[in-house]
Protein backbone atom coordinates (compact mmCIF):
# COMPACT_ATOMS: atom_id res chain seq x y z
CA UNK A 1 0.00 0.00 0.00
CA UNK A 2 1.19 3.25 -1.00
CA UNK A 3 0.70 6.45 1.06
CA UNK A 4 1.51 10.05 0.47
CA UNK A 5 1.62 12.76 2.92
CA UNK A 6 1.29 16.78 1.88
CA UNK A 7 4.80 17.79 0.99
CA UNK A 8 6.51 13.90 1.75
CA UNK A 9 8.01 11.65 -0.72
CA UNK A 10 6.15 8.50 -1.51
CA UNK A 11 6.32 5.75 1.66
CA UNK A 12 5.86 2.27 1.55
CA UNK A 13 4.01 0.84 4.03
CA UNK A 14 3.10 -2.51 4.47
CA UNK A 15 0.81 -4.60 7.02
CA UNK A 16 -0.12 -8.07 7.35
CA UNK A 17 -3.09 -6.28 9.25
CA UNK A 18 -4.85 -4.10 7.04
CA UNK A 19 -6.34 -1.65 9.90
CA UNK A 20 -2.75 -1.49 11.04
CA UNK A 21 -1.33 0.04 7.67
CA UNK A 22 -0.81 3.49 9.44
CA UNK A 23 0.79 2.37 12.89
CA UNK A 24 4.63 3.34 13.71
CA UNK A 25 6.09 1.89 16.37
CA UNK A 26 7.17 4.78 19.74
CA UNK A 27 10.52 6.22 19.02
CA UNK A 28 11.57 4.56 22.73
CA UNK A 29 9.76 2.00 24.98
CA UNK A 30 10.08 3.78 27.88
CA UNK A 31 7.20 5.76 29.68
CA UNK A 32 9.14 8.31 31.06
CA UNK A 33 10.01 11.28 29.35
CA UNK A 34 13.98 11.63 28.58
CA UNK A 35 15.94 15.08 28.53
CA UNK A 36 15.89 15.23 25.37
CA UNK A 37 11.71 15.51 24.46
CA UNK A 38 11.83 18.65 27.05
CA UNK A 39 14.38 20.68 24.88
CA UNK A 40 12.84 19.57 21.84
CA UNK A 41 9.38 21.38 23.46
CA UNK A 42 12.11 24.74 24.22
CA UNK A 43 11.89 27.32 21.45
CA UNK A 44 15.18 26.78 19.54
CA UNK A 45 16.74 30.11 20.71
CA UNK A 46 16.51 29.62 24.24
CA UNK A 47 18.26 26.02 23.86
CA UNK A 48 20.64 27.81 21.50
CA UNK A 49 21.12 29.95 24.62
CA UNK A 50 21.69 27.19 26.75
CA UNK A 51 24.13 25.44 25.14
CA UNK A 52 26.27 28.77 24.54
CA UNK A 53 26.51 29.69 28.10
CA UNK A 54 27.52 26.16 29.26
CA UNK A 55 30.50 27.02 27.20
CA UNK A 56 31.25 29.76 27.63
CA UNK A 57 31.06 29.12 31.33
CA UNK A 58 33.57 25.63 30.29
CA UNK A 59 35.57 28.06 28.78
CA UNK A 60 36.71 30.36 31.33
CA UNK A 61 36.79 27.82 33.77
CA UNK A 62 39.13 26.61 31.90
CA UNK A 63 41.42 29.89 31.06
CA UNK A 64 41.26 30.52 35.13
CA UNK A 65 42.51 27.26 35.95
CA UNK A 66 45.58 27.55 33.17
CA UNK A 67 46.31 31.27 34.16
CA UNK A 68 48.16 30.86 37.15
CA UNK A 69 50.38 28.43 35.76
CA UNK A 70 52.15 30.91 33.39
CA UNK A 71 54.72 32.24 35.44
CA UNK A 72 56.65 35.03 35.12
CA UNK A 73 60.55 34.78 35.00
CA UNK A 74 61.93 36.88 37.49
CA UNK A 75 65.60 34.73 37.53
CA UNK A 76 68.94 37.28 37.55
CA UNK A 77 70.13 40.54 39.05
CA UNK A 78 67.97 43.14 40.04
CA UNK A 79 68.93 46.68 41.28
CA UNK A 80 66.26 47.49 44.07
CA UNK A 81 65.69 50.91 45.21
CA UNK A 82 63.68 51.00 48.72
CA UNK A 83 61.89 54.28 49.76
CA UNK A 84 62.65 55.29 53.22
CA UNK A 85 60.29 56.22 56.31
CA UNK A 86 62.26 59.82 56.64
CA UNK A 87 61.60 60.40 52.58
CA UNK A 88 64.71 59.49 51.34
CA UNK A 89 65.96 55.80 48.90
CA UNK A 90 68.22 53.22 50.30
CA UNK A 91 69.54 50.96 47.48
CA UNK A 92 70.24 47.23 47.28
CA UNK A 93 70.94 44.56 44.71
CA UNK A 94 68.82 41.31 44.29
CA UNK A 95 69.82 38.27 42.97
CA UNK A 96 67.10 35.61 42.10
CA UNK A 97 67.37 31.98 41.26
CA UNK A 98 64.20 30.67 39.79
CA UNK A 99 62.63 26.81 40.01
CA UNK A 100 59.09 26.35 38.55
CA UNK A 101 57.35 28.96 40.97
CA UNK A 102 59.71 28.75 43.87
CA UNK A 103 62.96 31.52 44.06
CA UNK A 104 65.66 31.73 46.38
CA UNK A 105 68.61 33.99 45.86
CA UNK A 106 71.07 36.98 48.53
CA UNK A 107 69.72 40.54 48.87
CA UNK A 108 72.75 42.83 49.28
CA UNK A 109 72.51 45.97 50.93
CA UNK A 110 74.29 48.42 53.02
CA UNK A 111 72.58 46.73 55.94
CA UNK A 112 74.37 43.44 54.92
CA UNK A 113 73.92 40.29 52.73
CA UNK A 114 71.02 37.46 53.14
CA UNK A 115 69.04 34.92 51.56
CA UNK A 116 65.86 35.12 50.75
CA UNK A 117 63.52 32.68 49.54
CA UNK A 118 60.21 33.38 48.15
CA UNK A 119 57.33 31.87 45.52
CA UNK A 120 56.05 32.84 41.90
CA UNK A 121 52.63 33.15 41.27
CA UNK A 122 51.38 34.59 37.75
CA UNK A 123 53.54 37.74 37.90
CA UNK A 124 53.37 38.21 41.64
CA UNK A 125 56.43 37.32 43.50
CA UNK A 126 56.66 36.92 47.17
CA UNK A 127 59.51 36.75 49.11
CA UNK A 128 60.94 37.09 52.70
CA UNK A 129 64.77 37.23 54.16
CA UNK A 130 65.78 37.95 57.50
CA UNK A 131 68.52 40.58 57.93
CA UNK A 132 71.02 40.23 61.44
CA UNK A 133 71.09 44.13 62.80
CA UNK A 134 73.70 43.87 65.44
CA UNK A 135 72.82 40.30 66.92
CA UNK A 136 69.23 41.30 66.63
CA UNK A 137 66.76 39.45 63.64
CA UNK A 138 64.77 42.36 61.52
CA UNK A 139 62.46 40.35 59.50
CA UNK A 140 61.36 41.67 56.24
CA UNK A 141 58.44 40.20 54.27
CA UNK A 142 58.27 41.47 50.31
CA UNK A 143 55.37 41.60 47.91
CA UNK A 144 56.37 42.74 44.16
CA UNK A 145 54.60 42.96 40.97
CA UNK A 146 56.26 42.67 37.30
CA UNK A 147 55.13 45.83 35.04
CA UNK A 148 56.98 44.21 32.28
CA UNK A 149 59.96 41.72 31.93
CA UNK A 150 62.33 44.06 33.63
CA UNK A 151 60.35 46.17 35.86
CA UNK A 152 59.26 45.73 39.06
CA UNK A 153 57.16 47.44 42.03
CA UNK A 154 56.19 46.13 45.54
CA UNK A 155 56.55 46.57 48.85
CA UNK A 156 58.44 45.70 52.03
CA UNK A 157 56.73 45.08 55.37
CA UNK A 158 59.76 45.56 57.77
CA UNK A 159 59.22 44.17 61.44
CA UNK A 160 59.80 47.48 63.47
CA UNK A 161 59.35 50.19 61.03
CA UNK A 162 55.96 49.75 58.82
CA UNK A 163 55.76 48.83 54.91
CA UNK A 164 57.92 50.66 52.83
CA UNK A 165 57.86 50.76 49.14
CA UNK A 166 60.46 49.78 46.77
CA UNK A 167 60.88 49.54 42.62
CA UNK A 168 63.44 47.28 41.41
CA UNK A 169 65.14 47.06 37.57
CA UNK A 170 66.26 44.05 36.02
CA UNK A 171 70.07 44.22 35.03
CA UNK A 172 71.00 43.53 31.47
Amino acid sequence: METKREGEPYRWRFSIFPNMAGYQPPRRMCWAPSLSDFYSELPMSLSRRLVAAVSLLAVSASLAVAAPRILADVTGKWNVTVATPDGGTQASVMTITQKADSVTGTLESQLGTAPMAGVVKGDSLKFAFQLDMGGQALVVNGAGVLKDKDNMTGALDVSGMGVLPFTAVRQP
